[in-house]
Parts: structure tokens; C-alpha cells; sequence
């Protein structure tokens, strides 16, 4: 039971720390973006907070939690992609629910905890909030074109978004850190990586494409 249990929690980090890269290339290679030095720039900050506080902060604390916290997302995400979407929407519909919702409960953690100072917390708000304009600045225009108006998609969507926001608030909730650099710094470089490929393929395949 014990190795089930880390090979759940090994397959939530790795699903969690790809989201960003599939999404990002997903939405690019489709939509583009008019600004991809800025999506570079702000994408550097965010998902490599991101990453950070995934890997450094988040741990299920059975196997029962590790698969719904892992499922929820993908479930919620497979129900709105049948009620309407393409071969891509996948990944960008996984990441509007779950990777979203870490950001903002990295928002609700930074206004409400008191262990930082008022000018560091009012700084981690900042970061966040940018950040989470940053992925809306991006994502806008799969939401406009394949989310709006979709109300049974709209709402799957919604509803996965408020069960991970719980989710991952549980996970947070202690603001521990739960693994050491050993772990979190390949994990976050390996991802960041990833990540700045998977954003500058997008946008080359557009061009291409278009």
C-alpha cells in the first residue's frame, strides 16, 4: 500500500509540473500570443513559483487523498472536454482547473497568514496576482472562443476548479515545506525547462501554421 501510495504521489507531481508546459504549448500553437516576449518573461516567474510551492509544499497525506487530488482535476477536465472541445483542450481545461486553482490559493494563503510581514505578504499578492493575469492574459482566447457560451463546459469546468481550489487548500494549509533541495530544485529546473520549450514550440508552430 505504502509504494502505491508514492507511485500516486509521484504521477500527481509529474502530471502537475506538465500542465503548465502542455497547456502553454496547446493555447500557443492554436491562438499565438501578440506579446511572447512578455508571455516568456512572466511565464519564467510564474510557473516557476508554481513548481516551487508543488513540489516544496504540497504532500497527500493517505493514498485516498493522493488519487483524489489527483483524479478530481482530469475528471472534471474529461467531463467539460465531452460536453465540448478539441484533441487540445485537454490539457488546457486540466490546467484552468488545477493549476489555476494553485495560484489562487497561493493568493488566499499570502493575504491570510500572519507569519510573513504586511510588506512581504503584500508583495506575494502582487507576484500571484500577476501571475494569475499573466496565464488569463494567455488563455483568453481559448476561453472566449471554446469556454463562453458553453454553459454544460462552463460549468464542469467551474465546478472542477472549486473542488482543486479545496483541494490544494488542504494540501497548503500548513505552509511546511515537505520536501528538501535534493528533490525540489531538479524538479523545478527540469520543469522550468520544459516549460520555456514546450512555450517557444507554440509560438514557432503558429507562425507556421497560420
Amino acid at each position: 500500500m505504502h509504494r502505491l501510495y508514492r507511485v500516486v504521489e509521484s504521477v500527481r507531481l509529474v502530471y502537475m509540473g506538465l500542465l503548465p508546459a502542455l497547456a502553454t504549448f496547446a493555447v500557443l500553437v492554436v491562438y499565438g500570443h501578440p506579446f511572447p516576449f512578455l508571455v516568456f518573461l512572466g511565464g519564467i516567474v510564474a510557473v516557476s513559483v508554481y513548481l516551487a510551492v508543488v513540489v516544496s509544499y504540497t504532500r497527500s497525506s493517505s493514498l485516498a487523498v493522493a488519487l483524489f487530488v489527483l483524479l478530481d482535476g482530469p475528471v472534471c477536465a474529461l467531463l467539460a472536454q465531452l460536453a465540448g472541445g478539441n484533441p487540445y483542450s485537454f490539457a488546457i481545461d486540466s490546467f484552468m482547473v488545477d493549476g489555476v486553482a494553485v495560484w489562487l490559493v497561493i493568493v488566499w494563503l499570502a493575504v491570510t497568514t500572519s507569519r510573513p510581514t504586511k510588506g512581504q505578504r503584500a508583495a506575494s499578492v502582487f507576484f500571484a496576482l500577476a501571475a494569475v493575469g499573466t496565464v488569463f492574459s494567455v488563455f483568453w482566447p481559448y476561453l472566449r472562443a471554446s469556454v463562453w457560451g458553453e454553459w454544460s463546459k462552463l460549468g464542469w469546468l467551474a465546478i472542477g476548479a472549486v473542488a482543486s481550489v479545496l483541494t490544494h487548500h488542504y494540501l497548503l494549509r500548513e505552509d511546511e515545506v515537505v520536501r528538501d533541495e535534493n528533490v525540489s530544485v531538479p524538479y523545478i529546473l527540469v520543469l522550468l525547462f520544459v516549460w520555456i520549450a514546450a512555450m517557444s514550440g507554440g509560438n514557432v508552430l503558429h507562425e507556421i501554421l497560420r
